[in-house]
């Protein structure tokens, strides 16, 4: 028999205390009752103390009662046999390898595999065993499942075969998911398995712990008790990184500038020993007109801002690389050209664009050509004949009149095709326009009778076309008065769904599905006799947010990350619009690798951006570039601490700086604690206890009774 808490044994000692209490008994010799007293002298009664033991079985239960009462607080319980041992359950242990692009720096990949290889190799035959790797998303490579189906001798060298098949990515690392699905891997395998018990639950996390970590999951995450994570931290052999980051213009519907230069940002890592080093494009024969190069200095910790002009050949990707530092997986900075996207507007209506009275004007004002956008306004009278060429290449249609019968068919089969139109109902009589549009036979409209002016009320900011102003800094339209607005009646448009009310609860804006495109109608106009719509900060957004839900990317980002869902333009080409929003049948993808990747025509996000570079979105139509860069955080490669886990509520187990006799006591005395927890040996000496105390209760009462004297 062993003691989980061998010193309350000490408690035995105890029994010596009633044994004292009945050696120093003393009482008088004889009592002899008398009817009176009155002739008798008085005088003390004679006492004699005794050295001999008297009531023994009242002695021995009160002893044993003590000593039961140390034996539970002791916990006792019998020890298995070695054989026995050796079969007792083992543990379930994930092996989590980080493959993020921080793990690319020189010898760290080697270290990672041979710190996860040693894991292994001290791995039980009653061990279950599940290896993952993450980086942005967490993969399983051998299961739970998969590992027990495995023999035994054959465990240990497929998960060895796995991890020399392994290799780091150029992703970022979300380590709080990848910690979370781990722990959850636990606990689902020991749902499933019940029949398998284990002592332990462990994580070994084999990482480099890099600053740039997302841990956001595990702050809303309550950590599973009894799971604890081993960290194996990879240490890098230098410590000086600087990257390079490109900074975004904060307007890309700003003016252009034919002398723009890239603003570029070089940080240096907090704990770096050199801080001069040297930018130049990848290609010095074209770069800077005459090949310099670019020296920098950047302080530990800190950051600067270098514009780098713009190469002359703007058709051509472009490639900054950075030296001077430790580690060179971060230090190229790839730069798309800056390609204007040209977009068709048509705007149907009998007023001049020159009149700063007339609607035309603003929206002239408001397309104006930019960075992103080269934007061509074709300005077409409600009364003829519509180009068939200009309606099936116009990327947005603004209605600004009540149309004739014969352009009514084509901007029908335009929003037919799955495109957006705008029209503004400067009269009630823009009902009729409406009512052939959306195929109804009459729309009931007349002029709002307003008191003052009118505001919007109700606006729906959940529906994609209004979801920008849904911060409260921008969804303020209370400073936009409407002096004029049309009342309609919506019974007659089931299907419509009202975007934005005035203060009256009358449709302000609202959506009519037309075949697969959509139909936007403005009760009112931006004529300055209407309303100060046109006047106001919310004009420009408005209408570019109507022509982004047409399915036109105002300011498309030509940069990316590694990891990003990136959109696929409608035409690679700007110049060029497909019918119904499609791509070209032929359309592929040339990742840097010269791999080509073939999406599908109803595909409409890009997933596998997985390194950096510059891709080249290819088709008969032409060809259009973007650039893929490393995520900023994965470049934030100083080791965090590893109490930042434990502070988020992560159990922390024994790193391999503890030495293995510790471990090996501690994992011993893990074993006798599920041994005695199991046998509950303790319970059965609380009932002995109660059982031997009953007994002596009894026993003393009869010893004590009063006896009954004969009379003389």
């Amino acid at each position: 028999m062993s003691f989980l808490f061998p010193l309350f044994l000490a408690g035995v000692a105890a029994v010596g205390v009633p044994i004292v209490l009945h050696l120093v008994r003393r009482h008088t010799r004889h009592r002899v009752t008398f009817s009176s007293l009155m002739f008798l002298r008085t005088t003390l009664p004679r006492f004699t103390s005794r050295s001999r033991l008297e009531n023994l079985p009242l002695l021995i239960l009160r002893c044993t009662m003590l000593c039961l009462l140390a034996l539970a607080f002791s916990r006792p319980f019998f020890s298995r046999p070695d054989a026995a041992r050796d079969v007792r359950p083992g543990t379930r242990m994930v092996v989590l390898i980080d493959t993020s692009a921080s793990m690319r720096r020189a010898g760290m990949w080697s270290k990672a595999v041979n710190e996860a290889r040693s894991v292994l190799e001290d791995v039980r035959a009653t061990d279950r065993v599940c290896i993952m790797s993450f980086d942005q998303n967490a993969r399983t490579l051998i299961g739970f499942e998969q590992w027990q189906l495995l023999e035994p001798t054959r465990r240990v060298p497929a998960a060895i075969k796995q991890l020399s098949e392994l290799s780091p990515g150029w992703a970022g690392t979300v380590l709080g998911q990848a910690l979370v699905n781990a722990a959850e891997a636990i606990q689902d395998d020991e749902v499933n398995e019940q029949q398998h018990r284990t002592g332990l639950r462990q994580i070994v996390l084999v990482s480099d712990l890099q600053q740039g970590s997302r841990l956001e999951t595990l702050r809303t995450y309550e950590w599973p008790e009894g799971t604890e994570l081993v960290v194996k931290p990879i240490i890098a052999e230098g410590t000086t990184n600087a990257t390079l980051q490109l900074l975004r213009n904060r307007d890309d519907l700003a003016a252009a500038d034919s002398q723009a230069r890239s603003p570029v940002r070089i940080t240096n890592s907090p704990d770096a020993t050199s801080e001069q080093f040297t930018l130049r494009w990848a290609d010095r024969t074209e770069a800077n007109d005459a090949g310099e190069l670019t020296d920098v200095y950047v302080a530990p910790g800190r950051s600067v801002v270098v514009r780098v002009p713009n190469r002359a050949d703007e058709s051509a990707g472009r490639e900054l690389i950075l030296t001077g530092d430790d580690h060179d997986f971060d230090n190229r900075l790839y730069l798309a050209p800056h390609l204007k996207q040209q977009i068709n507007i048509v705007y149907i209506g009998s007023e001049s664009p020159d009149d700063p009275r007339e609607m035309p004007y603003y929206v002239q004002r408001c397309f104006g050509a930019s960075q992103a956008l080269n934007p061509k306004i074709i300005f077409h009278p409600a009364d003829s004949v519509l180009a068939d060429a200009d309606i099936a290449t116009a990327h947005f249609v603004i209605v600004a009149d009540v149309l004739e019968r014969k352009l009514v068919g084509a901007l029908r089969q335009y929003l037919q095709s799955g495109r957006t139109a705008l029209l503004v109902m400067k009269s009630p009589q823009s009902a009729a326009t409406v009512a052939a549009l959306t195929g109804i036979d009459n729309l009931q409209s007349e002029e709002a009778e307003i008191d003052g002016y009118a505001m919007l009320d109700r606006i729906e900011f959940n529906h994609p076309l209004l979801a920008p102003f849904a911060e409260p800094r921008f969804g303020d339209f209370t400073n936009i008065h409407f002096w004029k607005y049309r009342s309609v009646d919506m019974t007659q448009l089931p299907d419509a769904r009202v975007l934005a009310s005035f203060d009256s609860n009358e449709p302000a804006l609202f959506e009519q599905p037309v075949g697969t495109g959509s139909l936007l109608v403005l009760a009112s106009s931006w004529h300055p006799s209407d309303s100060q719509l046109a006047l106001s900060s919310k004009f420009v957004p408005l209408l570019y947010s109507i022509l982004e839900y047409g399915g036109v990317l105002v300011g498309h980002r030509s940069q990316h990350f590694v990891g990003d869902s990136i959109p696929i333009p409608r035409s690679p080409m700007p110049a060029l619009s497909l019918p119904n929003g499609s791509q070209p049948a032929d359309l592929k993808i040339r990742k840097p690798d010269d791999s080509v990747i073939s999406p599908d025509a109803s595909q409409q996000s890009f997933a596998e951006a997985d390194q950096p570079g510059i891709y080249t979105i290819e088709s008969s139509a032409g060809n259009r570039l973007f650039a893929v860069n490393l995520p900023v955080a994965e470049c934030r490669t100083s080791p965090m601490s590893v109490e930042d886990l434990e502070g988020l509520g992560v159990s922390l187990g024994q790193s391999s700086s503890v030495p293995a006799e510790l471990v090996k006591q501690a994992s011993r005395r893990s074993s006798f604690v599920d041994l005695e927890s199991e046998q509950k040996l303790w319970r059965w000496a609380l009932v002995a206890l109660l059982a031997v105390a009953l007994i002596e209760t009894w026993l003393a009462g009869w010893l004590i009774r009063p006896q009954p004297v004969a009379g003389r």
